[in-house]
């Protein structure tokens, strides 16, 4: 049995919407915002930053290519924001700079309201309603009940792609072969730790031996059931609290709601185990407490919508330049595997670079804008991990700080629709948008 609703909804409306507060959303608002747009942000938190901030991931992607910054524009004015106030933290470090969320969570916000954007919390998108190649408007849900929400250019920041999937927009999701998706992460904070001393431990010796010694020895001793040999990734907080991307959720659709209920259970039980593991075997953490987990897990990959253009695997070992290049990329290709690869990459029968591909210093690829117009819409763009691309080459570009920059390149481009009082995202001069980009600090190499 179905239920339908038929009473009429409020409608509001507004130059730009943008669905989603992680770090493609409030960059994309505050872009739009800063160049005259009306903008409504929505976002179904109380705060901004997504898997920043809600899913404590503890440090930024890098910005460099191992030479200089290629990732400029507001993801790194903002990065260096928060990280002016964290004096612990070395000063000319801008690569793998850890993350204070509560921090981050001021500064975003600030930053969105001083643009002149509008922020509607604990609001959720609920359906999109498209007609003749254009999204309409959306159906929002927050404590008022529903309502409509009129745009002349809608911003998908959901990182699922949601506002696409609901218009009836075509998208790809997982290995197009077997359906599997990347594993997904609980992060977790710990206090009450000398962090100079686990640092020094964790350095002592190459490819952080040390540490997957220790992983070794508790997964023998029955202290840890996991399949990795390491972890993988843990920021420097402060003097006493270090933040832990470490081990993975498996199997797990975030777009499957009964899934990824059943997820976050799994994952802060096995956050619990983690941290027992950090007390006992990771010197300086003897005294650690547990003091946060994520309030949502991590999922690093589910829709990505069928786009203008598909951003490959040979586009990165092409080191493939774009005329309409919005961003340029020199993070490797971060695919995590499944349960049977991560038991097979720690049993030692493949190589981590032989898999990844890491460039060397100065190497890098563009990202186009046209890999964040869905194919179905003229008036939809894309930011966040939801882009058009293939499984490999996703995996380059998923992080906070490439999110960061395909929401200023949005962002940018829906107020010169505005501005223009044009009707279709591809009527863009990408000329103009690469100009404006620069302005605002992005690098992108002329010449093209």
């Amino acid at each position: 049995m179905k239920s339908t609703i038929t009473r009429e909804l409020d409608v509001r409306e507004v130059d730009v919407l943008v669905a989603g507060g992680g770090p493609a959303g409030t960059a994309a608002a505050i872009a739009a915002a800063r160049d005259g747009a009306n903008v409504l942000l929505i976002e179904q938190l109380g705060f901004l930053g997504g898997m920043a901030t809600a899913g404590l991931v503890p440090c930024w992607a890098p910005f460099t290519d191992k030479e200089k910054p290629v990732i400029g524009g507001l993801a790194m004015s903002i990065m260096r924001e928060m990280k002016g106030r964290l004096p612990h933290l070395p000063e000319d470090r801008i690569d793998w700079v850890a993350i204070d969320a509560e921090v981050l969570k001021r500064v975003l916000e600030q930053r969105v309201l001083r643009a002149g954007g509008r922020i509607a919390y604990s609001t959720m998108l609920a359906d999109a309603v498209a007609q003749d190649g254009r999204v309409a408007e959306v159906i929002v849900c927050d404590k008022a009940g529903l309502s409509a929400v009129r745009a002349k250019v809608f911003i998908d920041a959901t990182g699922d792609a949601d506002l696409v999937a609901r218009a009836g927009g075509a998208f790809e999701k997982g290995d197009p072969d077997t359906g599997e998706l990347q594993p997904a992460t609980h992060c977790f904070v710990m206090a009450g730790v000398d962090a100079a001393r686990y640092f020094a431990w964790q350095e002592e010796r190459p490819n952080r031996q040390n540490v997957r010694d220790a992983v070794a020895r508790a997964k023998a001793a029955g202290d840890l059931d996991i399949p990795e040999g390491h972890i993988t990734a843990v920021g420097h907080l402060s003097p006493v609290s270090l933040g832990f991307n470490f081990s993975h959720i498996f199997e797990v659709d975030g777009t499957d709601p009964n899934r990824l209920s059943a997820a976050q259970v799994e994952g802060r039980r096995l956050v619990e185990q983690l941290a027992a593991f950090v007390r006992k075997y990771c010197p300086g953490c003897e005294n650690g407490v547990l003091v946060a987990s994520g309030a949502t897990i991590g999922i690093r990959e589910t829709r990505r919508i069928v786009g203008e253009y598909r951003l490959t695997a040979d586009d990165y070992f092409a080191r493939r330049r774009f005329e309409d290049e919005i961003l340029r990329n020199a993070y490797y290709l971060d695919v995590h595997w499944s349960r049977q690869g991560q038991e097979r990459y720690a049993a030692g029968k493949f190589d981590w670079k032989d898999r990844m591909k890491p460039y060397g210093p100065g190497e890098s690829h563009g990202v186009p804008y046209r890999c964040l117009i869905p194919k179905a819409f003229a008036n939809v763009l894309v930011a966040g991990r939801c882009l058009c691309a293939d499984r490999q080459a996703q995996g380059a570009v998923r992080c906070i700080p490439h999110c960061m920059a395909m929401g200023e390149a949005a962002g940018c481009a829906a107020a010169m629709v505005v501005a223009a009082g044009r009707s279709n995202v591809r009527d863009v001069d990408v000329r103009r948008l690469r100009e404006r980009l620069r302005g605002y600090g992005a690098w992108l190499p002329a010449g093209i």
